[in-house]
Parts: C-alpha cells; sequence; structure tokens
C-alpha cells in the first residue's frame, strides 16, 4: 500500500509538470531567448538565440533571417521559403522547399514557360502542348510546329526559316530559298498585321508593333524572355531590363534594376505599407497575425531611419468585450536593427497574449529618440496592426482529457491518504 501511495503521487507530479510546461513555455518566456531570430517553438513566434543552436556568425537576434526558418540567408539554400531541414535531393544548391525541379539538378533554374516547373523537368517546358521530346521549339511554343525547310528547328526558333545561308533578319524572303524579293510568296503575311514575313519579327502573331527590346530577332509580343536574361517573363520583376539574380532589395513588385524607387515593404505589395528612407519618419508594426488562445505574438517594429534609437510604445485600441490579454514589456527603446527591423533588448521583448477569442487592433506609437534633421518636429508616428485570435488550440491550452486525468488522480490521492492514516501507514 505505501508504495501504491507513492506511485500516485508520483504520477501526478509527473501529469502536473508536463501541462505547467505545455503551458509555461510560451507563457513564461521559455520559448527560446526569448522570440528572437531563429530557432522554432510552439509557434510563439522564435527560439533560440543561436541560429538553428548553431552559430553560423550572428548571435542573438541580430541576424538577417527573411523566412524565419533559424537558418541565416547567406547559408539558407531557400532564404525565401522555410525550409529548417535543409533538404536538397538533387545538390544543385536550391532546398526542395523552392527548387522548381527538387529531383533533377538544375541550378540555373530556368523555367521558360513560368509554370515553376523548371525546364529540367518539365515534359512540356514551353507550355505549346508539344512534348519536347517531339517539339521543333522546345523553349518557344509553336504548336503548329511549322518547319519550312524541314531542318527540325521549328520557324519560331530558326534563324534561317528556309535554309538558304541567310538570316531571317536580313533575308527578304525568309521563307523562300534565295533573296530575291519578286520570288513568289516573297511578300506573304501569314499573320496579316500589315507587316510583311520578310520583316515581321512575330510572323504567326499579328501586331502592328515589330520591336525587339533584346534584340534575339523575336518580336517583343511573341517574345517569352524579352530581355534575355534566363527568367521568363512571367515570374521576371524586370521584364525589360536584364536581372538574372532577380534582386529585390525592397521587396516590391519591382527588381532593383528596374524599380523607380526604394521603398521596403514590411508585409507584402499591395498593403501600401512601405518604408520609404527618403520621406519623413514613419513607424511600421509587422504584419497583421493569426495566433491561437493563449499563443504569444511577437510584436515587431519597422522604421524608414534604420539603427536611430527609437522610443516606443504598444497599446491595444481595440478588443471583444469582457477580453482577457496582456502586452508584455509594451514600452521601451530599440537601437539596433537589421536592416529594417529593430531588435529588443534581452528578455525586453514585446509581445501580446490573449485569451478571449476575436479581433483585436493593437497601435504601435514611435518617435526617434534624436531630432529629424531633414524633416524637423516630424519625428513620432502612430500605425495599427491587427491581431486575430481563434478559439482553443495554442501552447498553452489545457486540454479536457489532461484536467480529467488530474481530477481520476487527485481523487485516488484522497483515497490512498485516508488508508493510509487507517492503517497507520
Amino acid at each position: 500500500m505505501k508504495n501504491l501511495y507513492f506511485l500516485a503521487v508520483l504520477a501526478i507530479v509527473s501529469l502536473l509538470s508536463s501541462v505547467v510546461y505545455a503551458q509555461g513555455e510560451c507563457t513564461g518566456g521559455a520559448c527560446g531567448t526569448p522570440y528572437e531570430s531563429g530557432g522554432g517553438g510552439c509557434g510563439c513566434g522564435g527560439g533560440s538565440i543561436l541560429i538553428n543552436n548553431t552559430d553560423m556568425g550572428d548571435t542573438y537576434q541580430y541576424a538577417d533571417d527573411f523566412d524565419i526558418d533559424g537558418w541565416e540567408d547567406q547559408f539558407d539554400n531557400c532564404p525565401f521559403a522555410v525550409n529548417a531541414d535543409q533538404l536538397d535531393v538533387d545538390s544543385d544548391g536550391f532546398g526542395d522547399a523552392c527548387d522548381n525541379c527538387p529531383g533533377s539538378s538544375n541550378p540555373e533554374q530556368f523555367d521558360a514557360d513560368g509554370d515553376m516547373l523548371g525546364n529540367a523537368c518539365d515534359m512540356d517546358a514551353d507550355n505549346d502542348n508539344i512534348l519536347n521530346n517531339v517539339d521543333s521549339c522546345w523553349l518557344v511554343p509553336n504548336p503548329d510546329q511549322r518547319d519550312i525547310d524541314g531542318d527540325g528547328l521549328g520557324n519560331v526558333c530558326d534563324l534561317d526559316d528556309d535554309n538558304d545561308g541567310v538570316l531571317d533578319i536580313g533575308d527578304p524572303c525568309p521563307l523562300i530559298v534565295g533573296i530575291d524579293p519578286t520570288l513568289p510568296g516573297c511578300n506573304t503575311d501569314v499573320d496579316e498585321d500589315g507587316i510583311p514575313d520578310s520583316l515581321d519579327l512575330c510572323p504567326t502573331v499579328a501586331s502592328d508593333l515589330n520591336a525587339d527590346n533584346d534584340g534575339d530577332l523575336l518580336g517583343d509580343v511573341c517574345d517569352p524572355d524579352l530581355d534575355n536574361d534566363g527568367v521568363p517573363n512571367l515570374v521576371d520583376n524586370c521584364r525589360t531590363s536584364a536581372n538574372a539574380n532577380q534582386l529585390n532589395s525592397d521587396r516590391d513588385s519591382f527588381g532593383d534594376t528596374c524599380d523607380p524607387s526604394f521603398c521596403f515593404v514590411v508585409d507584402n505589395p499591395d498593403s501600401g505599407r512601405c518604408l520609404n528612407p527618403a520621406s519623413r519618419f514613419f513607424g511600421r508594426p509587422g504584419p497583421n497575425v493569426i495566433v491561437s488562445i493563449g499563443e504569444i505574438a511577437r510584436l515587431r517594429i519597422f522604421t524608414n531611419r534604420p539603427s536611430a534609437p527609437t522610443q516606443y510604445a504598444w497599446k491595444v485600441t481595440k478588443s471583444p468585450d469582457g477580453a482577457a490579454y496582456e502586452v508584455a514589456n509594451p514600452v521601451g527603446t530599440v537601437r539596433q536593427s537589421t536592416p529594417w527591423e529593430f531588435h529588443y533588448d534581452m528578455n525586453r521583448v514585446a509581445s501580446f497574449v490573449a485569451r478571449t477569442p476575436g479581433e483585436y487592433e493593437i497601435e504601435l506609437q514611435s518617435a526617434l529618440i534624436f531630432e529629424d534633421t531633414s524633416y524637423p518636429g516630424l519625428t513620432s508616428d502612430k500605425q495599427i496592426m491587427k491581431v486575430l485570435v481563434e478559439g482553443g488550440g495554442g501552447c498553452s491550452a489545457i486540454n479536457n482529457k489532461n484536467i480529467s486525468s488530474l481530477l481520476v488522480l487527485a481523487g485516488l490521492f484522497f483515497v490512498l491518504r485516508r488508508q493510509r492514516n487507517t492503517f497507520g501507514i
């Protein structure tokens, strides 16, 4: 009986510990150190102070990790797609999470038709419904498969359609052997757009435009890659300006080589919440978020004055009736950013947690500590972010099964205690 008594006590302590751990891992701040770049842990917004528990050069929260998967961008084989496992089955340098051919090595990631399936594994790379192995122009759409000289190259990708030794661009009769423009059929106009085939850069696509932006002998109206940089128009962030690396420093809809202005996008290009360093001081909270009851949301701070010391204050301006919520560390100062998001001092991370479902609005008040010489007197700003709290779940929730188990064990404990007193154990 004595052993049974101690076993019951041990079971209660064990279950209580698991519940407290489930509840306290987030609410008590044990979700990593706290909510900084890298790591993971119950969806509370971060984890270890070292990137994925390994120090790759930057410690604490001062690391660029765009997708917040625990790998700094310069080491991440998918910097814009979450892949903490860094799997790269075909060893081409692109992780499976962002590789357009995860099973076929293709370090160039070429995708002629822009369907997010790379040429190396796309059975119909130009999406003209003709399989590559029988397509006379497998990288340029030509469903009619026209090949006037029968050399196996379709007219749309054959630089010398009539195979007479004179390139089409200088051939007055590109579809007939010889260069005599008086030959029959020399001045045909297949697409009937008013431009003779001998001069038409897109002879099968009707258009009064006959421009060729990249000089590849394909007119702009039928060229799938207008700037000839290897990135199809459908996914090219600078369609007429070559930028194979697709750099987009401010994360808007334009690549750096064709972007008319720099304005760092906080959440998505359509939100209008961007940070222009040339304008007056602006502070921005992070994107709107969806969390569960009891789940901690880290409150993020962005400004258009990187690393300029900034005071902040967070407060809830809208909440459901009778809501129970808490804002931790709502007031303070931040001094360092990488590059546009500021980092809190150790143990001073501002966060929000609610125990009532519904929609909340949280206001960020931000102000520069020092005067802005470019815009005197304009050193403060107020912005709103929304948090949708969904009922149930969350890493601090105690489910009914745990509660029932606790009640049963508690009853057993008191029964055993009474028997212990009765038998003098």
